[in-house]
């Protein structure tokens, strides 16, 4: 029996001690890690090549997604009229277009035409500086003689400035109108708009119903955001241009329309620095014409900024802008750092689309009090009762002597 039990547990396996288990795991998993780990950094490298060859791909649809969501509203207004969608479309994208043409040669003509001026009156400035100077600094400048070397070199100059002119306009037209990249965009945007209801029924037959409410509540916040952030800021642009344009036509500017557009588009269209940029133009043109019209100019449009900033633009913006100062600044620098100027032209309706999903989508809760810092409504309520108070202390009766004593 003895060697009969000695035999079978001979037989049996024997147990695997710690070391082995230590060295069946090592065996087992490291070739796993590793070949994960290959895959994952294959996978990456993959994305990454594939990103940054289609990168610029990937911001021609997002222009394009921008400006058909930007044009959308006119094409509904259009197609509920009895438009056919194609032909509304078209509609709408023609007049934007025309526009653009017709702002960027009224620009032109004030550039040109405000160098070429430049030139040609070169003297008459140098004589004006050195009286300046003069009666101001006691300093004396042989003005004939650099007169006379200006007159000499003016056909040189004029040339010259008509080549430098042409050279940026040149650079500016084939940054900005890309033939192909313009193309792209405008063949996007048409079939974006003009099939829009397939798109939306195609995209939606592959999701079940109830994601299906989400997706299309998704979209029409976006388009909602993106359109009312448009036209807002066009309604901006037109209020703003009209003021100008009324300004410089007092002050006696040229090119008063064409310089008015500007302000209003730039100022409007450019974050954070569009108000500065804007200026600079129609401030440039005052100091040529007149150094006291360039006050006028700067006052007329801080005027209209303070304006606009606390009494127009919240009551223009409030259903389609509900940002925070700061939030917009702060996606004005993070859109700008990621696409350049495309990123920060985009930033601020991006900001206010994740706001309106966050508020969509996130819930909201009670505020509990705190001893050290009030709430808005605490705030207002103080500043109400202080006010109150005042005004109670101001009407009140001074106190009168009755002669006694």
């Amino acid at each position: 029996m003895l060697p009969t039990m000695q035999a079978d547990r001979d037989a049996l396996p024997l147990e695997p001690t710690p070391s082995h288990r230590s060295g069946h795991w090592y065996q087992t998993w490291l070739p796993r890690v590793a070949a994960a780990a290959l895959v994952a950094l294959a996978v990456i490298s993959v994305a990454t090549w594939i990103f940054s060859s289609t990168s610029g791909f990937l911001i021609t649809v997002l222009i394009s997604l921008f400006v058909a969501f930007a044009l959308l509203p006119a094409v509904e207004v259009l197609t509920r009229r009895g438009w056919r969608r194609g032909l509304a479309t078209g509609a709408v994208m023609l007049a934007g277009l025309i526009f653009g043409v017709l702002f960027a040669f009224a620009l032109t003509q004030i550039i040109i035409g405000e160098v070429i001026r430049l030139v040609a009156e070169a003297p008459t400035y140098v004589r004006e500086v050195s009286v300046w100077l003069q009666e101001t600094f006691g300093i004396e400048i042989n003005v004939d003689a650099m007169v006379g070397q200006l007159t000499e070199d003016r056909n040189r100059l004029t040339e010259f400035a008509s080549n430098a002119v042409g050279g940026i306009l040149g650079l500016a037209t084939t940054t900005l109108g890309m033939v192909f990249q313009a193309l792209t965009i405008s063949l996007f945007v048409f079939y974006i708009l003009a099939d829009l209801p397939r798109l939306r029924e195609t995209m939606l037959r592959r999701f079940p119903p109830e994601q299906q409410a989400h997706i299309d509540n998704i979209t029409t916040i976006t388009i909602d955001k993106v359109g009312g952030y448009v036209y807002s800021r066009l309604l901006l642009a037109v209020m703003s241009a009209a003021f100008h344009f009324g300004v410089f036509t007092l002050i006696g500017l040229p090119y008063t329309f064409a310089l008015a557009a500007w302000v209003g588009l730039v100022s409007q269209f450019v974050p954070t620095i569009g108000t500065y940029l804007a200026g600079v133009l129609p401030l440039l043109i005052a100091v040529l014409e007149n150094p006291t019209d360039a006050v006028w100019v700067a006052v007329g449009i801080i005027v209209y900024q303070q304006v606009e900033n606390y009494l127009i633009a919240p009551r223009v913006t409030a259903n389609t802008m509900n940002l925070h100062p700061a939030v917009g600044f702060g996606a004005v620098i993070v859109g700008a750092s990621l696409l350049g100027g495309v990123g920060a032209l985009l930033a601020l309706p991006a900001a206010a689309i994740a706001a309106a999903l966050i508020g969509a989508y996130g819930e909201d809760y009670e505020v509990i009090s705190s001893s050290s810092i009030q709430s808005a409504q605490q705030s207002e309520d103080r500043r109400q009762a202080t006010k109150a108070g005042g005004r109670r202390r101001e009407k009140a009766p001074e106190p009168t002597s009755d002669g006694a004593g």
